[in-house]
């Protein structure tokens, strides 16, 4: 019994220091990832701004509903699976160079606006692609688990590694 105890004041003194490092860390945060896709920035840009098709070369979205254009933009859902939805609206779109889109959803925890940065590449018929996550984590916990379990560039790598697989293919 006494080690149940114990184990159990183990979690509760982690669970408090891990709220307590959390509420230290910045609410609002920016971090970019950049990459080189072997596609011309036409392509790339096509898929970065066919969300319907997102489905198809991004493993982590299991549907995408497109929703009633929010003044002239898009706007959709993504469902990620386990219930988890998340709203989008393409706050700005400039083929083929630049798309700033925001998760639509007042009312959550997190959220902000992805900003996707075309460049010619190095090579012929390549593109430099810069991503910038400009967001804000509300809750302590999150901001915790997002800066020193996960890594702040977490979403963005993984963007970055299925647009590059996606482009590749013919």
């Amino acid at each position: 019994m006494k080690v149940l105890g114990f184990i159990l004041l183990v979690f509760v003194l982690a669970g408090i220091i891990i709220y307590i490092v959390g509420t230290r860390l910045p609410v609002n945060h920016s971090v970019s990832v950049t990459g080189d896709i072997a596609a011309p920035p036409d392509k790339v840009f096509a898929l970065i701004a066919n969300v319907a098709n997102g489905v198809v070369w991004r493993p982590a979205v299991k549907s995408v509903t497109m929703l009633p254009p929010d003044q002239g933009r898009d706007h959709w859902l993504e469902s990620l699976g386990h219930g988890q939805t998340m709203t989008f609206v393409a706050i700005r779109t400039q083929p083929p160079t630049r798309r700033d889109v925001r998760l639509d959803d007042p009312n959550a925890s997190y959220g902000g606006t992805w900003t996707y940065e075309l460049s010619p590449g190095p090579l012929p018929d390549t593109t430099t692609l810069r991503i910038t996550e400009t967001g804000f984590i509300k809750p302590p916990i999150y901001r915790f688990v997002m800066a020193h379990v996960f890594g702040p560039t977490r979403n963005l790598d993984q963007y970055m590694k299925d647009i590059q697989t996606a482009a590749a293919k013919p």
